[in-house]
């Protein structure tokens, strides 16, 4: 394939992206021998379409290969722990795991593989807590608080479950992990007159002001989520 048919496919590729045609657009992927492609963007995107695809291999081996032209981006070496745990490959999941500290020892991420490490090893439950707890000591997150919340409920710990899901309501304000925190204090406590108008307001549609300022975004987290479709062209001449 040269550059003209390579910038042509990878074009057609982020297209069915942007449609959702996630299956067609890996399967044009297939047609292409990325072993020769030295863009690191266009790497990481192939791998998160084989990930969509729930072809882990595949994504784990175009991830590799953008692993070895830049070594040391930690959102590289983040997803790359994530897909090692999910083929249950633990070794290189905790090799992983200490490269991203070694690289990054102050990014906040650290404790997101940490948990998920002991979590896909089947640890207990008061390790998996301890992990998030670290956490949000760090960088609290709703993702990762309300999933704290949902720890101490299977813990039996209700009190400070409850108190998770208020100090969530408190931090972010509104916004769907808001509605599960408030859903899930109702499962185990009446809310109070204030939660229940909260509660009713934003299933409709509404949105409050957070109490606190948010904490930075979950960078690491965009790695695996959907790529976005954007123009191949420039790629394209620099990547073969």
């Amino acid at each position: 394939m040269d550059n003209y048919e390579f910038k042509l496919s990878n074009e057609e590729i982020i297209n069915r992206i942007s449609r959702g045609e996630y299956k067609e657009a890996a399967e044009i992927a297939d047609t292409i021998d990325w072993s020769k492609v030295k863009t690191t963007r266009t790497l990481c995107r192939i791998s998160d379409l084989y990930k969509i695809n729930k072809r882990y291999e595949d994504a784990r081996r175009v991830l590799l290969q953008a692993y070895e032209r830049t070594p040391r981006n930690r959102k590289i070496i983040f997803s790359l722990c994530e897909l090692d745990l999910k083929l249950n490959n633990y070794v290189n999941a905790l090799q992983m795991y200490n490269e991203f500290i070694r690289i990054a020892p102050e990014d906040s991420d650290r404790y997101v593989l940490q948990y998920k490490i002991i979590k896909a090893q089947h640890t207990g439950l008061q390790d998996q807590i301890g992990a998030l707890e670290e956490l949000a000591r760090h960088d609290y997150r709703e993702k990762w608080a309300l999933e704290l919340a949902k720890l101490y409920r299977k813990a039996g710990e209700d009190y400070l479950c409850v108190q998770e899901c208020e100090e969530i309501v408190a931090f972010f304000g509104d916004g769907p992990y808001v509605i599960k925190a408030l859903e899930m204090k109702a499962a185990i406590t009446e809310l109070n007159p204030e939660e229940i108008e909260r509660l009713a307001f934003l299933k409709a549609g509404g949105s409050y002001e957070p109490a606190f300022e948010e904490s930075a975004p979950d960078q690491a987290d965009d790695v695996s989520s959907p790529p976005a479709a954007e123009t191949a062209t420039a790629e394209a001449d620099e990547a073969m």
